[in-house]
């Protein structure tokens, strides 16, 4: 399952050098989030940008990893990373998939908005 991490922010090409620089040092694929093997990277999606201010990340979440967990470590990162970029809002994506007994697929497009505001 593919979880996209969708940040709005005034300055996305700097967020995303930010990132790459940090797999870069760790000579890894993804930039780490956190010791449990959450990362993000930047990959080419076909979700429409509706918005020039949208970086839309690739976030990885090891199996058994709730998403409420990974959400409260991607919301460390990006305080960490923030500087100057003044994000607006972070929202993880993904879709779920169910089979029933007859063997159909119901997808749910699920999504969990990121608060990095502490109030």
């Amino acid at each position: 399952m593919d979880y996209w991490l969708d940040v709005k922010t005034a300055e996305p090409a700097d967020l995303n050098s930010a990132i790459k620089a940090d797999a870069e040092a760790a000579h890894a694929r993804d930039a780490p989030v956190s010791d449990d093997g959450v990362g993000l990277r930047n990959e080419p999606s076909d979700k429409p940008r509706g918005a020039v201010d949208l970086l839309s990340l690739l976030l990885t979440v090891p199996v058994g990893v709730a998403v409420e967990v990974a959400a409260d470590q991607i919301k460390g990162y990006l305080r960490r990373k923030d500087g100057d970029h003044r994000i607006r809002e972070a929202t993880i994506r993904w879709t779920e998939e169910t089979l029933d007994a007859d063997g159909n697929v119901t997808t749910d497009e699920r999504e969990q908005r990121v608060e990095l505001d502490e109030s």
